[in-house]
């Protein structure tokens, strides 16, 4: 019997499912607890992974998206703990919900942050279109985009 390894688009496929079904029996387990904040926040997060992951197995999304995506599910969060009786939690929720609403403000009118590293992994860069090109290409040669999307993706960025 042969055993066959998934590929990268299989496995992320897998993992987004997996993530949004532990949120769902989270959000299930909440709902019972009677913690309705909480359910709506862990099923925005559910809809927000299945949203950028789930629909295609490779989806680049612009940084405004993501950082507006990014700002209402913090704000979600904020409001959670401050009315769920977590007000320090609420706190800490409101400066990183601010922090990323400034970097959508900022993309929203053409600059560029310096750059935002998140857990070493470059989110916001300043360099230009050669970089997000030369990314496109390693996913290409990788087998995670084909020659159509590699064009369609270039030639938005080249526009």
């Amino acid at each position: 019997m042969q055993i066959t390894m998934p590929n990268m688009p299989e496995t992320l496929t897998y993992a987004v499912l997996a993530s949004v079904g532990i949120d769902v029996v989270l959000a299930i387990l909440l709902a019972v607890r009677g913690d309705w904040l909480g359910t709506v926040l862990v099923l925005a997060i559910a809809a927000g992974a299945y949203w950028f992951l789930g629909r295609h197995a490779v989806t680049i999304v612009p940084a405004t998206v993501a950082a507006a995506a990014g700002t209402i599910l913090l704000l979600l969060a904020t409001l959670t703990d401050l009315f769920g009786g977590h007000p320090y939690y609420g706190i800490l929720f409101l400066i990183a919900t601010a922090g990323l609403g400034f970097i959508f403000v900022l993309l929203r009118q053409g600059t560029r942050p310096a750059e935002l590293k998140v857990g070493g992994v470059v989110a916001v860069d300043t360099s230009g279109t050669a970089t997000l090109l030369a990314m496109l290409a390693q996913l290409r040669d990788a087998g995670l985009l084909t020659a159509e999307e590699y064009a369609a993706k270039s030639a938005t960025l080249r526009a």
